[in-house]
């Protein structure tokens, strides 16, 4: 089933002194939701899966991404990927980050970090040659 409310409709529904009926129907929000929520009150108000870094690592990540310019590495999606699997296996996590994780982190922190496009090998071949490497 798709979800029709937002975020704030279901914790003003949980919050409310109405039963799980009546909140449903002011605020527009499942009924088994608002119970699911009464019954256990630990359970987090948010939408979607845990990320898997928290926002201090996540952070501490595109500082390190910030640093490659500053020693002469360009930004690419595959150093991106290599350095967040580096991280993440530092900081003990098993799984693997991927494309889709790094487009998020793209997606929130596009205006912290210079994003390169990874140029065709034959191209930057092309440029880089000269008469000059030719005569050697």
């Amino acid at each position: 089933m798709s979800k029709n409310y937002n975020h704030q409709s279901l914790i003003d529904a949980v919050a409310s002194d109405l039963n799980s009926k009546a909140a449903a129907i002011k605020y527009n929000v499942p009924a088994s939701s608002i119970r699911q929520h009464h019954r256990e009150p630990n359970l987090n108000l948010h939408a979607g899966r845990s990320p898997y870094l928290s926002s201090t690592e996540e952070t501490h990540f595109v500082s390190l991404l910030q640093l490659l310019p500053e020693y002469g590495f360009e930004i690419t999606r595959s150093t991106a990927l290599e350095l967040a699997a580096e991280y993440f296996a530092s900081l003990g996590l098993t799984m693997l980050p991927g494309v889709k994780w790094l487009n998020s982190i793209i997606k929130r922190h596009s205006e912290d970090i210079t994003w390169k496009k990874q140029e065709k090998l034959e191209r930057a071949r092309a440029e880089a040659f000269t008469e000059s490497t030719r005569v050697g």
